[in-house]
C-alpha cells in the first residue's frame, strides 16, 4: 500500500512563500468575506434554537445540563439529542462574551475550520495545488445552511478527516480528535471507530482502546433512552446547492478511484458509506451528502490537480471553470447578505427581543411559562425560563400544562394569555 506522503508540484515546492500560501487562498478569501459580510451577527434558521437551549442549560447548571435537557418540556425534560461538547463550548463563549459573541465565533470557526482542513490535509497528502483545489471544492455544498448555521454534525467530517490523516502521523493525536468527535455528535458513534478499524485493527489497537470508553458511555446513554425524541431533521431537501454539488462529485468520485491504493482510501470510504446509509435510513440524504463533502473535496483536490496536468488546453480550461464555480453558491450568499457591522445596534434576538423583555420583566427566574411550539425553544434560550412545552416532540408520557403566562404566536404578533385563556397582552415584534 502506498504511503500517505505528500506529492509536491514543481511550482509549489516547500520553502517558498508562495508555495506556503497557495493551498490557503480559499481560506484567506473566505475570511475576508466573513469580515465584510457578518451574517452571523443574528440568529439564523435551522436547528440553532435547539443548541442554544442546550448551551443556556449548561450555563445555568453545568452538572445537570451536561446530561439532561431540562428547560423545555418541564417538569420531565428530555434526554440529550447529542453529546454535549459543542454546546458546552457555546456556553463557555456565551459566559465569556455574550450570546452574539458565542454565535459569531462558532459560525466563523465552523466554516473556516472546514476549509482549512480540506486545504491542509489535501496539500499534505497530494500537494499544494491539490490543497488549493480542495479548499474551493469543499464549499460545493448541497446544504449550504448546515455549513453556515451552528451544528455539531458539521464538525464530524473535520474531526474524522483529521483522525484519518493523523493515524499515519501521530496516533495519540488521532485518538484525541476521534474522542472529540465522539463527544460532538451521535453520527460519530457509528463512524469513527469503524473508520479507524478500516485503517488496520492491529496497528491502531491503542487508538481504538482510547476511543472505547467514550464510545461505551454514549452508546449506553442513548440506548438507555431509546424511543425518546431526539433532535428533529427535515426530510429531503433540494435546492440550487445540488447543482453545485455535482461539481464536487465530478472531482470527488474520480478522486476516490485515484487514491484506491493509498492508506487513506479505506477509512474515508467506510466513513462515506456509513454516513450515506444512515442518512438514507433517516430520510435525510441531503445532510448525508453534506457530511461527506469534506472527504470528497480532499480526494477531489487530487483529481483536479491531475486534470490540470493533461496536455489538453480545453480540458484544463473546463477544470478551472468547474473548480471556480464550486464556490459560487456559498460565496454568493455571503455577498448578497444585507447585514453590516453597524447592525450590532439591533438586539441579537432581532424581532423576538420585545418578547424576551416582556417575559423577563413579568416573570421570575424560577417561574415556568408555556409557549406555542414554534417559539417554545426560543423562549427557553432567550430568557432561561423553564417552558412546559417544546418544539422537537415531547418525551413519552408527557402532557402539556398551561401556566400563569402562556404565549401564542398569532398573525405575526405574540399574544399573552393567562391561565383562564384570557388575553392580557399583545406584543409587537421588533
Amino acid at each position: 500500500m502506498k504511503s500517505g506522503k505528500a506529492y509536491v508540484e514543481p511550482f509549489t515546492r516547500r520553502g517558498t512563500i508562495w508555495g506556503l500560501i497557495i493551498p490557503y487562498i480559499p481560506l484567506i478569501i473566505l475570511t475576508l468575506l466573513l469580515i465584510l459580510k457578518p451574517y452571523y451577527l443574528f440568529p439564523t434558521h435551522g436547528d440553532l434554537d435547539f443548541h442554544l437551549v442546550r448551551a443556556r442549560e449548561i450555563m445555568l447548571d453545568p452538572s445537570r445540563g451536561l446530561l439532561w435537557d431540562y428547560l423545555v418540556y418541564y417538569p420531565m425534560g428530555r434526554p440529550l439529542g447529542h453529546p454535549p461538547l459543542i454546546q458546552a463550548v457555546i456556553a463557555g463563549l456565551w459566559t465569556l462574551g455574550g450570546v452574539r459573541f458565542a454565535h459569531s465565533i462558532m459560525c466563523v470557526t465552523q466554516i473556516l475550520l472546514t476549509v482549512f482542513t480540506a486545504s491542509w490535509v489535501a496539500s499534505r497528502w497530494y500537494g499544494r495545488r491539490a490543497g488549493l483545489i480542495a479548499g474551493t471544492l469543499v464549499l460545493a455544498s448541497p446544504r449550504p445552511d448546515t455549513l453556515s448555521v451552528i451544528m455539531p454534525a458539521a464538525y464530524i467530517p473535520v474531526l474524522v478527516v483529521l483522525t484519518v490523516y493523523l493515524l499515519g502521523e501521530d496516533r495519540l493525536s488521532a485518538a484525541v480528535t476521534g474522542t472529540l468527535a465522539l463527544w460532538t455528535h451521535f453520527i460519530a458513534l457509528i463512524t469513527v471507530v469503524p473508520a479507524v478499524m478500516a485503517d488496520g485493527i492491529r496497528r491502531n489497537l491503542r487508538v481504538i482502546a482510547a476511543l472505547t470508553p467514550s464510545l461505551i458511555l454514549w452508546w449506553a446513554y442513548f440506548l438507555s433512552f431509546r424511543g425518546a425524541p431526539q433532535e428533529a431533521s427535515p426530510g429531503g431537501y433540494f435546492s440550487a446547492g445540488w447543482l453545485v454539488f455535482m461539481v464536487l462529485l465530478y472531482f470527488g468520485v474520480p478522486g476516490l478511484y485515484l487514491v484506491r491504493d493509498r492508506r487513506e482510501f479505506r477509512p474515508l470510504m467506510v466513513y462515506i458509506a456509513i454516513v450515506l446509509a444512515a442518512e438514507f435510513l433517516f430520510d435525510d440524504i441531503s445532510r448525508g451528502l453534506q457530511y461527506v463533502a469534506l472527504p470528497l473535496a480532499v480526494v477531489g483536490g487530487y483529481a483536479g490537480s491531475r486534470m490540470l496536468e493533461t496536455p489538453s488546453t480545453a480540458m484544463r480550461l473546463v477544470t478551472v471553470a468547474l473548480i471556480i464555480s464550486s464556490a459560487t453558491l456559498f460565496t454568493e450568499q455571503l455577498l448578497l447578505t444585507d447585514i453590516r457591522w453597524s447592525d450590532t445596534a439591533i438586539p441579537f434576538e432581532n424581532h423576538y427581543h420585545p418578547l424576551k423583555e416582556y417575559i423577563e420583566s413579568h416573570t421570575g427566574p424560577d417561574e415556568v411559562v408555556w409557549a406555542s411550539a414554534p417559539i417554545a425553544d426560543k423562549v427557553a434560550w432567550m430568557t432561561g425560563r423553564r417552558v412546559s412545552s417544546g418544539h422537537y416532540g415531547p418525551p413519552p408520557g408527557f402532557r402539556e400544562t398551561h401556566q400563569r403566562i402562556n404565549i401564542y404566536q398569532e398573525d405575526g404578533r405574540f399574544v399573552v394569555r393567562d391561565g383562564k385563556n384570557r388575553t392580557v397582552d399583545v406584543i409587537d415584534p421588533l
